[in-house]
């Protein structure tokens, strides 16, 4: 179970993974500039925000496994459509709306509610960790790879492949899996029932989850700037190609080497320490990696901001939406972590939109990353101002229950 959702978080990083590296080769295939291209990550970015509420409820409703199942069925149609056009609007829609979808149907909402589902209190943080460190394999193997291809596969030939991978492989891994496990029980069904739309909107309001989404888009802006900016900003500090591939190459795979320990750090941790000091930690750590590249051409630089930052960037995910689901219990958790998920995704646009218009005007990123800095401070404040108690024993019993 833990393996195939391993395997499906991996193979889903491809979704972003191939837009990052293929950046610059796609602004030649679809004749635009960088600015025009940018606006298709920033799309693609709020559109997940977008999504995340919808995917929530298609969890809540039918359940996470037929929600993933949809997201790897989206992948397949997108990626073999994007073969055929160079359309710059067409791509607009397929990469940075539908694919969105596909991305958010695949990942942590559903993985959330899966586990939720599926393992008890006492280990979900490390069942979290180990599924969604898929998207850190998909740095370690996928980037690496993607960036040795670029340089002689075309777009088109990598969207077929990718298309084609889904379509062999994960969508019947899903269907077997779904076979496999217990279906969601008559119980569960007449819980999704039971919520009304007043009782979200009543927690929406409370403190706790206004807390929760500004400290939430924290993570979002420096994820936005890593799935967009991070390898223009390597390209600028390293003239020639062969550095720029090599430094991009070695930084990816470093930060999902570390995402990927991180992740299992954050698991054990949990069990010991409060996910409140946790959150605020993590928040404080990645601020201060960000100062590692504000103007630099070592590579070591990059390399160590790579540990560090890789170190938090799975484990405010997993706190967060463990948060959720200890404040607002299991009968609201996809909803309202849906909805976390939209704050998340709109910094994420606000970010990428920002870094785009920064460059074009000052021609550098440094402006950015002191935003960025700015941002996980302000999270991390956030999250000093969420109540200890309720984060640890709030509904403990009805953890053990869903």
């Amino acid at each position: 179970m833990i393996v195939a959702g391993l395997c499906i978080t991996f193979l889903a990083s491809a979704i972003k993974s191939s837009y990052q590296i293929y950046f610059l080769p796609l602004t030649e295939y679809l004749s635009i500039s960088r600015g025009e291209l940018s606006v298709v990550g920033a799309l693609f970015g709020l559109s997940v925000g977008g999504m995340s509420p919808l995917v929530g409820w298609i969890c809540d409703r039918y359940g996470a496994l037929l929600t993933i199942l949809s997201g790897a069925l989206m992948t397949s149609v997108v990626f073999l459509l994007l073969t055929a056009t160079q359309n710059y609007a067409v791509f607009l829609v397929l990469y940075g709306i539908m694919s969105a979808y596909a991305l958010t149907a695949m990942t942590y909402i559903p993985l959330g509610i899966f586990i939720d589902q599926m393992f008890s209190q006492q280990h979900k943080g490390m069942a979290f960790a180990a599924i969604s460190n898929g998207t850190a394999i998909g740095f370690i193997l996928l980037s690496p790879v993607l960036v040795w291809l670029s340089g002689f596969l075309s777009w088109p030939m990598l969207c077929t492949g990718i298309g084609l991978v889904f379509l062999g492989c994960v969508v019947p891994v899903i269907i077997l899996l779904r076979r496999q496990l217990p279906q969601t029980s008559s119980s569960q069904q007449q819980r999704f029932g039971q919520v009304k739309p007043r009782q979200v909107l009543q927690n929406i309001y409370t403190p706790t989850f206004i807390c929760l989404a500004v400290s939430f888009a924290g993570c979002g802006a420096s994820m936005g700037f890593i799935d967009v900016h991070l390898v223009p900003l390597i390209q600028q500090q390293f003239a020639t190609f062969s550095t720029y591939q090599e430094v991009t190459a070695s930084t990816l795979s470093v930060l999902g080497i570390a995402e990927l320990c991180g992740a299992f750090i954050v698991g054990w941790r949990l069990r010991r320490s409060s996910p409140i000091t946790l959150l605020i930690q993590l928040y404080l750590l990645r601020g201060g990696s960000l100062l590692l590249i504000y103007d630099t051409q070592s590579k070591f630089a990059y390399l160590l901001f790579a540990i560090v930052f890789g170190l938090t960037y799975m484990g405010t995910v997993i706190i967060t939406s463990l948060m959720c689901l200890n404040y607002f219990g299991a009968q609201l958790k996809g909803r309202l972590f849906g909805l976390l998920f939209t704050a998340h995704q709109i910094s994420v646009f606000v970010t990428v939109s920002a870094g785009g218009l920064l460059y074009d005007t000052f021609h550098h990123y440094r402006y950015l990353i002191l935003l960025l800095v700015l941002l996980c401070g302000i999270s991390a404040f956030a999250a000093s101002l969420l109540s200890r108690d309720d984060s640890e024993h709030g509904v403990d019993d009805k953890c053990e229950e869903a």
